[in-house]
């Protein structure tokens, strides 16, 4: 077990000081960026839109039998 997460540390290491590394983490954020600022955008646009998309989707999630939080609408 202990070789196992010296494996994991030492993939993990060598994945950080490739330079490749770096390009993708940075494509990451960028991509994050742009998905934060479109939705930000689609709320501002249309505040009804979210709320419908929280009621869908509760209504979706109370038609699953093995939840058993609750009801999901307010």
């Amino acid at each position: 077990m202990v070789q196992l997460l010296w494996l994991a540390r030492d993939k993990v290491l060598s994945f950080l000081r490739d330079t490749r590394a770096q390009d993708t983490f940075e494509y990451v954020l960028i991509i994050g960026g742009i998905t934060v600022a479109v939705i930000v955008a689609v709320a501002a646009a249309s505040p009804s839109m979210i709320g419908a998309t929280i009621d869908g989707a509760c209504a979706a999630i109370d038609t699953i039998p093995a939840i058993t939080m609750g009801d999901c609408t307010p």
